[in-house]
């Protein structure tokens, strides 16, 4: 069924950068568009690309409301796109859905265009990237490999590019990084392969329980033809018990005679359109496996391998991704290319030339062979325990933690076995930083980042790492988890400066 713009009438609800997005778009089309922002105060975000922003403005003065909405305002409205930053709890949505208005964010929005397409201009292929952590890695990897590999490819969504716009270029396939928030407000989207990364306590204070959470990320299967799954992760399949009854049924179906079952857990497997990855061995899927006595290895060494299939794509050792993470994330990123009709062994090919989104555990400095790591991505407890968990096999000497910010609610009790296993001392600041204190007996807090990178390099010791990884979100003191990284890459260079002046031995990268 085609959908066409014009013969609706749209409120757009928070005019932060994909509300903006949603009116040039709406504009553009000459559809009937008004908006309502939640803040009294924001900034148009301009675009030196486009010839609306005169349209923009002229919409910014004249049909922007900030002020308390009555039920007259939504007369003659049907559709409401909201923004994924506001919650479907407030009241402005309360009063939409009383007035009949329905409410679907821009994904929606993007997916129902998409499918309205004709053969001059046929729907581009979407594959659609969730989880609580690694999900904007994998979807720039996508999209790398994807296009390394031939593809017309453009990544999309949670990511920082508004669907829409996605929607209006000249891609054939669309990578979209898609967050709970976003999925909230999606029913339509189909997707040639979807994937749930992970699932770890997040947005908790949005969603209000785990289950909410879960339920959220899930829509990012109801549409979608095929779905790459961690095998060994919770959560992350799409339908409860689907590997487990497509590996049961494989095994019912096993030869009698003893052979193996391989080639039967296979076709269920693909038979329910799933392919699977994870770190230990296995003949289906994405697996690791060593062996013996290759050209990469000496004759009395093994060397480890991601293998599709049981057979090996690439050594361990010729991964620049740091941790044991990131092999995760580049097996599902190589699933969802397959779905996309690129072979895992075309695509591995490319990994060497992929550039790593910053503050995703980037080292950014050394000073007298301590290493200064910024994952200031790692806005809940999930991501810093990936980060841990990557990083402590690759370490010598200490891990020294800077964490702390806003938990959103999170159970910071749960790191407790992690910052035991793999750090040494942290030091923790922001608003919930007596959280880590109550958590960890090694922990001092600080007021700043600047006190917590000295305090950190007074305890540090050649081999020792100094990771940023907060587990909490920024907004308590940074303007973003980028800002809060890129303070933290400030305060080191200053010490490093400082250092520099006494001793050579100093190296910065970055």
């Amino acid at each position: 069924m085609s959908y066409n713009v014009r013969e609706h009438s749209y409120v757009v609800g928070g005019l932060g950068v994909t509300g903006q997005a949603c009116v040039r778009f709406l504009l553009q089309k000459q559809a009937t568009v008004k908006a309502f922002d939640t803040r009294a105060n924001f900034t148009l975000v301009t675009d030196p690309d486009s010839d609306l922003d005169t349209d923009m403005q002229a919409f910014m003065a004249e049909k922007v409301t900030c002020t308390a909405l009555s039920e007259d305002y939504f007369d003659g409205v049907d559709t409401l796109v909201l923004s994924p930053g506001l919650a479907l709890n407030i009241e402005q949505v309360a009063l939409a859905q009383k007035c009949g208005v329905e409410v679907i964010g821009d994904v929606e929005l993007f997916a129902r265009l998409n499918a309205s397409t004709s053969d001059a201009a046929p729907a581009k292929r979407v594959v659609g990237i969730t989880g609580s952590n690694g999900k904007t890695t994998v979807t720039l990897l996508v999209n790398h490999l994807l296009k390394s590999c031939g593809v017309k490819s453009i990544e999309a969504g949670n990511v920082g590019r508004p669907v829409l716009e996605a929607l209006q270029s000249d891609a054939d396939a669309v990578v979209m990084e898609l967050s709970s928030f976003q999925l909230e407000t999606t029913s339509s989207l189909v997707l040639e392969a979807a994937t749930v990364l992970n699932i770890s306590d997040d947005h908790l204070d949005r969603h209000g329980t785990l289950e909410a959470y879960i339920d959220a990320k899930h829509r990012i299967f109801d549409n979608a033809k095929s779905a790459v799954v961690w095998r060994d992760g919770e959560f992350v399949a799409p339908y409860e018990q689907l590997i487990t009854d497509a590996k049961g049924i494989a095994a019912s179906n096993a030869v009698s005679d003893g052979e193996s079952n391989a080639a039967s857990n296979e076709e269920s497997l693909a038979s329910k359109n799933i392919v699977e990855y994870g770190l230990g061995e296995s003949t289906t899927g994405f697996a690791i496996a060593s062996f013996n006595g290759d050209d990469s290895a000496r004759d009395d060494e093994q060397s480890l391998y991601i293998t599709f299939k049981g057979e090996k794509l690439i050594a361990l050792s010729d991964i620049h991704l740091a941790g044991m993470h990131n092999v995760l994330n580049i097996m599902a990123a190589l699933g969802i290319c397959l779905q996309l009709g690129v072979s895992p062994a075309l695509a591995v090919k490319h990994l060497h030339s992929f550039k790593a989104a910053p503050h995703r555990c980037v080292e950014i400095a050394r000073v007298n062979d301590i290493r200064y790591i910024d994952d200031s991505k790692a806005t809940n407890i999930g991501a810093t325990v990936a980060a841990l968990e990557g990083l402590a096999p690759t370490i010598q000497g200490k891990l020294i933690l800077i964490a702390g910010g806003d938990a959103k609610g999170a159970d910071i009790a749960s790191l407790s076995p992690y910052l035991t296993k793999y750090v040494s001392h942290v030091f923790a600041l922001g608003k919930d930083a007596h959280l880590f204190e109550k958590s960890f007996a090694h922990t001092t807090r600080v007021a700043t980042m600047k006190d917590a990178v000295k305090a950190a390099t007074r305890l540090a010791a050649p081999g020792d790492v100094v990771l940023l990884s907060p587990a909490c979100a920024s907004l308590d003191m940074f303007k973003n988890y980028m800002h809060r990284g890129d303070v933290f890459k400030q305060d080191v260079h200053d010490l490093l400066n400082l250092h520099s002046k006494n001793d050579d031995a100093v190296e910065a990268t970055s």
